[in-house]
């Protein structure tokens, strides 16, 4: 039952990753076709859907603890369709504030009922015992990365065929097929109101927040988690625009062809001509759009790349990786590989093919991603107490949000006002730093050993 109920959840997170991988890779240069040129504001459309998620993670998290993990499920996956059909909806009133208003509504919206995968990750813990719950965080993980194999490339290829206003109707379509199997196959893992009336004094605020970050443990690791993915989140949110700014540069109005070199003849190299940006002719805008369908494609299938790496390992490989190496370890090893794949992407590679250092350090992004959250997530889970799971990873998701919230904020800044590679540069940092931090705590770290299943974690965590 246990792994039949397994596969249900696996397919349900890859169905809905599928929706979101989708859209990830296209909101900015969707963004662009409404008139926003600035860089940094359109990394904005992606905080605006992390900065909710953050909001109402926990609480979420905390519903589920309560009502059960089925009931959260469902309207988070609701707030999901409606908020990619008011995506699709903005595209009839494109360069208007109204359009403008309407993209960054939608993500308000998807980011409020956002408690997706924290929840799901709540389900599994409900479902697996502690020395298999890193084997089944991984499940999940690999639904993730399935869900950015496919998405991704679909969405690109969405764009290319029908164009990027046909790509959020798409993911809505994907969202659709989660909900329904929700509905009509998941069972229900957890009692409703099974849990302390301690527990229960925090149901609908952020003291579940508080309680998790004020443990000695807990806190640390989840922090740990948060900077990590403030590292991650800059790349996520400007991949597209960095690709389109190296191999599909925008043309200054009435121009039909631009060698690369001539592409920079604004002295802010990363910054998109004035005269195109005011572009009144339409085969300008044709152009914008074509450069937009390109560099969509082109990022969509980069992220499916980064999918299939992320499938290989948490689909395959990290429970026997945990078992041979534990998850501190892996926590360590992942964020410098992450280092690693950040630097491959910011050095420009003019001496030979033009996706190399993309590709390369896509796969190094991808393998550390996949060593590095399950392990934490496991760390954290096992520290916790059975009755406590929603909780501490609804607030460990909803950090996540606050990363992928802020994160994407300061890569903005550096990428319009300093230029292009600089957030990556900043993240490799970052994520040494991780590395370090849990180097030098690995023994307080470690995750507890069960003497019975019962007693998985203890009080002091």
């Amino acid at each position: 039952m246990r792994k039949t109920n397994l596969l249900t959840v696996f397919l349900i997170v890859f169905v809905d990753l599928v929706g979101f991988g989708i859209v990830l890779p296209n909101l900015q240069l969707y963004g662009q076709q409404f008139g926003i040129s600035n860089y940094f504001y359109l990394t904005l459309i992606g905080v605006t859907y992390s900065f909710f998620q953050f909001l109402f993670a926990p609480i979420l998290g905390r519903w589920s603890d309560h009502i059960g993990r089925r009931p959260v499920l469902i309207i988070s996956q609701v707030g999901t369709i409606i908020g990619f059909l008011m995506l699709f909806s903005a595209d009839f009133f494109k360069m208007s504030a109204l359009g403008i208003a309407l993209i960054f509504i939608s993500r308000m919206i998807d980011g409020i009922s956002g408690g997706n995968i924290s929840t799901a990750n709540a389900y599994v813990a409900d479902i697996t015992t502690p020395e298999n719950r890193a084997k089944g965080m991984g499940a999940i993980g690999a639904a993730f990365g399935l869900g950015f194999v496919f998405g991704p490339v679909i969405g690109g290829t969405v764009s290319w065929v029908l164009g990027l206003r046909w790509v959020p109707l798409v993911a809505a379509a994907f969202s659709l097929v989660a909900l329904l199997l929700t509905i009509f196959t998941l069972g229900e893992s957890r009692t409703p109101n099974a849990v302390s009336n301690d527990a229960a004094k925090r149901r609908f605020s952020f003291r579940g927040l508080e309680h998790a970050l004020a443990r000695p443990i807990i806190g640390p690791l989840i922090l740990l988690f948060f900077l990590n993915g403030f590292a991650f989140a800059g790349m996520e949110q400007t991949l597209s625009l960095l690709i389109q700014h190296r191999l599909y540069p925008l043309q200054p109005a009435g121009q039909t062809s631009l060698p690369p070199a001539a592409a920079v003849t604004n002295p802010r190299r990363h910054q998109v001509p004035t005269a195109a940006r005011a572009a009144p002719m339409p085969s300008s805008m044709a152009f914008r759009t074509l450069q937009d369908d390109k560099a969509s494609r082109a990022s969509g299938y980069l992220f499916g790349v980064i999918g299939i790496v992320i499938v290989l390992i948490q689909g395959g490989m990290i429970g026997r990786l945990t078992k041979k190496y534990g998850e501190t370890a892996l926590a360590i090893i992942g964020p410098l590989i992450i280092a690693a794949g950040m630097v491959l992407i910011a050095v420009p590679v003019h001496w030979a093919w033009d996706w190399t250092g993309f590709l390369a350090g896509g796969v190094c992004l991808a393998l550390g991603s996949g060593l590095y959250t399950p392990a934490m997530q496991s760390m954290i889970s096992r520290h916790s107490a059975a009755e406590e799971q929603g909780e501490v990873l609804g607030a460990n998701q909803g950090m996540a949000s606050l990363a992928r919230a802020t994160g994407p904020i300061l890569a903005g800044i550096l990428f319009e006002y300093v230029m292009p590679a600089s957030p990556y540069y900043v993240s490799a940092v970052l994520s040494v730093i991780v590395a370090l931090a849990i180097f030098l705590g690995r023994k307080r770290f470690r995750p507890p050993v069960p003497i019975v299943a019962a007693e998985s974690s203890p009080v002091s965590a």
